[in-house]
């Protein structure tokens, strides 16, 4: 997600009531929420969360982006619309999860991470295993993760590492054509679908 830096960014989100940063991200606020909880991992500029919480109203999104300058952007788009069923956090997901252990979430999203493609950075794929196991255990029981990326080897290798963990059921889709009952579609979605590139989807259920 190529954002430039935008020198306003952090204070914008700081002024943001549905927004925290990771490190200041504490249970007490969702503590009221009587919501099935949605956990999306790497909001990028928003559309998919935006269009999300706009359809789905009865659920509670959470999202999260490392980028404080694309969430500002994603931000913004949340506040135009003024929802109410949306937290939004700057930071790692990697020190967001413990923080969770205490929830079920209903739903884990994870729409179009970087791939690492080299093998030194196989642990920052947001599906090496050791993540993988983490999801897994927050996932309440009927839950639902979802996985989704362009890119062919990550597809792959993202399988193997979903299949150690005992999911009921687990889907590999090589061509996803959109018609998931629970979906939306991301900005790179629009921009591969519109070159002629298939979209891979996994979908695991606890």
């Amino acid at each position: 997600m190529r954002v430039k830096f935008k020198p306003g960014a952090i204070d914008y989100l700081k002024s943001l009531a549905f927004h925290t940063h990771v490190d200041d991200f504490a249970l007490s606020k969702i503590k009221d929420i009587n919501k099935p909880l949605v956990l999306e991992i790497g909001v990028g500029k928003g559309d998919y969360l935006l269009e999300m919480a706009t359809n789905y109203p009865e659920h509670f999104f959470i999202g999260i982006e490392l980028n404080a300058s694309v969430l500002s952007v994603a931000a913004q788009k949340l506040a135009d619309a003024n929802l109410n069923n949306v937290l939004i956090l700057t930071g790692d997901v990697k020190y967001l999860l413990p923080k969770l252990s205490a929830l079920s979430l209903n739903y884990i999203i994870l729409n179009h991470s970087d791939p690492w493609p080299k093998k030194r950075h196989e642990k920052r794929r947001l599906t090496y295993s050791t993540l993988v196991n983490e999801y897994y255990k927050l996932l309440e029981e009927g839950g639902t993760l979802i996985f989704k990326t362009d890119n062919d080897d990550f597809a792959d290798y993202s399988y193997i590492t979903l299949s150690s963990v005992p999911f009921k059921e687990l889907i590999f889709i090589k061509d996803y054509k959109g018609d998931y009952d629970f979906d939306a579609k991301t900005e790179y979605e629009h921009k591969f679908l519109n070159k002629g590139v298939k979209i891979k989807m996994i979908i695991g259920k606890k």
